[in-house]
């Protein structure tokens, strides 16, 4: 019975109307938000540069890919910014190495799907140990999909080269800043010890549970996809390991509704930009004013950033290995959705059975929304959900990426891919 009063509040009317609102809690200054999307567009930039100088224009999807390790630790000290950033590039690296290793021989799908699944597990208990924040998991598993392309042997040193480059281009531009401070003689915030951070972050099996689950999520959606036949299965392992980061149920759901459909959206756009074939210079900087458009929506709208970072995403996969652009906007498409919908169905599947997951908006949706209380002492229902919006944006508000506090729920925010 708990499980199916979750479907039905996953099916109200009132998650699409979630889905649509904006996010209206508390976030970071506007000053923090354009500076994280400043230097995360200019580590892109940089990359793109860098590549282009060397003639290697096929190594630029992956550089860039490396550069969005500035995604990380943007509201910490220099000092944890740094270490964190360079804990994600190695992380990034070891992805892409890993999966151009298994797509150089040849490996079997259900090799290749099982080290997806590990991967996202892994990312998942990671960014939870390291209490990362979004992007969370999400632009590892991207960084796998796109090592999981086509490969000669000769090409796994290259891709892994080039991821780390970007990675370290982008932690140059996000930590330069200390240089500042100190020829201001400003004092520097020193960072925790790694040990303590893990420490906390994995207290009472704290990062366990949302490995497992993301696990289950991967196994499913990417078994799915490669059962329809679709080219890109870590594409709906993405799309589940970025619906399970919701804080609940509901959550997930709004999240799920939000990624398939904001991607289905993005992908008509991305169509003609992958249809055009553009020069090399026009998609790098492409790529560049769409992720700093993204840094600057995601904290308000996830949906409304998917139709960015959907063309952003695909303009960069076909950088590294073009592919016939409405197949590649098709299986985006597809294979988002299937992954939302499967992570929204592990996630009732684990819900605990406790009455704070049971979701009293299945409960607005009759004849009680004139206003009638709902029971003793229960009050006007309106006013009810007046208060359940003003907890969920609480609770879903951004908190900075300091390692020393526990972030208080997701921040409506995934990121990429």
């Amino acid at each position: 019975m708990h499980r199916l009063s979750l479907l039905a509040a996953l099916l109200h009317p009132e998650q699409l109307r979630a889905a649509l609102r904006p996010h209206r809690g508390p976030g970071p200054s506007a000053r923090a938000v354009v500076g994280g999307a400043l230097r995360c567009g200019a580590s892109v930039a940089l990359v793109f540069l860098l590549v282009a100088a060397l003639g290697r224009h096929d190594l630029a999807g992956y550089a860039s890919l490396g550069a969005l390790a500035s995604l990380y630790g943007r509201s910490a000290g220099y000092a944890w910014r740094a270490r964190l950033m360079a804990l994600v590039g190695l992380g990034l690296t070891g992805a892409v190495a890993l999966m151009s290793a298994l797509a150089a021989t040849r490996a079997p799908a259900p090799l290749v799907l099982g080290a997806l699944t590990l991967l996202a597990a892994g990312a998942t208990a990671g960014a939870a140990a390291l209490r990362t924040g979004p992007p969370g998991a999400t632009i590892l598993v991207f960084a796998a999909g796109a090592g999981s392309a086509a490969a000669a042997p000769s090409d796994v040193p290259a891709r892994a080269l080039a991821v780390a480059a970007g990675a370290a281009v982008a932690l140059a531009v996000c930590t330069g800043g200390v240089l500042l401070d100190r020829w201001r003689a400003r004092p520097v915030d020193p960072a925790p010890p790694l040990r303590d951070v893990v420490r906390a972050g994995t207290a009472g099996g704290a990062a366990l549970g949302p490995a497992l689950t993301v696990g289950v999520a991967a196994a499913l959606a990417g078994t799915a996809a490669t059962a329809a036949g679709w080219g890109h299965p870590a594409w709906a392992v993405m799309g589940a390991a970025a619906a399970l980061q919701g804080t609940h149920v509901r959550h997930t759901g709004v999240r799920a509704l939000q990624r398939a459909a904001g991607t289905a959206c993005g992908a008509v756009l991305a169509l003609p930009l992958l249809a055009a074939h553009l020069d090399f210079a026009v998609v790098a900087a492409l790529v560049v004013v769409l992720q700093v458009v993204t840094e600057l929506v995601v904290g308000r709208h996830y949906g409304a950033a998917m139709l960015t970072i959907t063309p952003m995403a695909l303009l960069m996969t076909s950088l590294g290995a073009p592919a016939d652009p409405a197949g590649l906007a098709l299986d985006r498409a597809l294979d988002t959705a299937v992954g939302a919908l499967v992570g929204v169905l592990v996630a009732v599947a684990a819900a605990r059975p406790e009455p704070s997951e049971l979701d009293p908006l299945q409960h607005l949706g009759d004849e009680r929304r004139d206003g009638r209380p709902l029971g003793p002492g229960q009050g006007d229902v309106r006013e009810q959900r007046v208060a359940l919006e003003r907890l969920d944006d609480r609770r879903d508000a951004v908190v900075p990426a300091d390692p020393q506090v526990v972030p208080l729920g997701d921040v409506v925010r995934e990121h990429h891919a």
